[in-house]
């Protein structure tokens, strides 16, 4: 079956990194209630010179891998768990920015979008 990657970002204007990171592994276990293969925090890249052994994470980045007939029922767990978060959270799907309660048209515009840039890709 055929598998493909989608970029999710918590953020969170004026908020510590720590709390950032929280939400994003609270946002995690919701997106692992679904089908996805998987959804890992992202690597933030190379270490700097003379750091620590050991990978870096972007602090609220996740890798989801998934299957493309789930991204529309992850988007919806997506779209639920943001609504229920304060104000001052916002996720960034793929660069489309969702905050605060996300009418299913807008999910239903971030599925298409997503799903014709698969198609054109093959």
């Amino acid at each position: 079956m055929e598998t493909v990657t989608l970029d999710v970002r918590v953020l969170g204007a004026g908020l510590e990194p720590e709390r950032v990171q929280e939400s994003a592994r609270d946002l995690r276990t919701a997106i692992l209630t679904t089908d996805v293969d998987d959804a890992k925090p992202a690597p933030a890249g190379p270490a700097p010179a003379g750091a620590k052994s050991g990978d870096a994470l972007s602090v609220g980045a996740l890798v989801v891998t998934l299957a493309p007939s789930i991204v529309e029922a992850l988007m919806g767990v997506v779209a639920s768990w943001l609504s229920r978060q304060p104000g001052d959270i916002e996720i960034e799907i793929e660069g489309h920015r969702l905050k605060g309660h996300v009418t299913r048209a807008q999910r239903d515009e971030l599925v298409a979008a997503y799903l014709s840039r698969l198609d054109a890709a093959r």
